[in-house]
């Protein structure tokens, strides 16, 4: 899962939207990247409560938070249910993982808010 962009307000809109896309995902493991979020405020941490929420007992691991959003994940305490990672890991896809992708992985949310889709490892 890719999330860019400000993530700070969602409105109602956003907010049923982004619980459509929580309703297909079921996975054992699941990174979050978030290199591109230029800030992430409240907004962002309750999509990834929410996410944690729907997935429990997944490993969920958030990979490259900037310097200000890595700084929100520790204080909101994000980093107690989640992994917090410098970048997705090298070996990230595996057979199984890249086999198992549904069509319901690939939809995308508008610019700036969560999108579903299969992270691109950390260059």
């Amino acid at each position: 899962m890719c999330i860019a962009g400000d993530v700070d307000l969602l409105d109602s809109g956003d907010i049923s939207l982004a619980q459509r896309q929580l309703a297909v995902v079921s996975c054992e493991t699941l990174y979050v990247d978030l290199t591109d979020v230029t800030f992430g405020g409240a907004a962002l941490v309750h999509y990834l409560y929410a996410l944690a929420a729907r997935l429990p007992g997944a490993a969920i691991s958030l990979c490259g938070a900037p310097g200000i959003t890595h700084q929100i994940l520790e204080l909101t305490g994000l980093d107690q249910v989640a992994a917090l990672r410098d970048s997705i890991p090298e070996d990230w896809a595996t057979p199984s993982a890249a086999a198992s992708t549904s069509a319901a992985s690939e939809r995308r949310l508008p610019v700036g808010r969560a999108a579903l889709g299969r992270p691109q490892p950390a260059t």
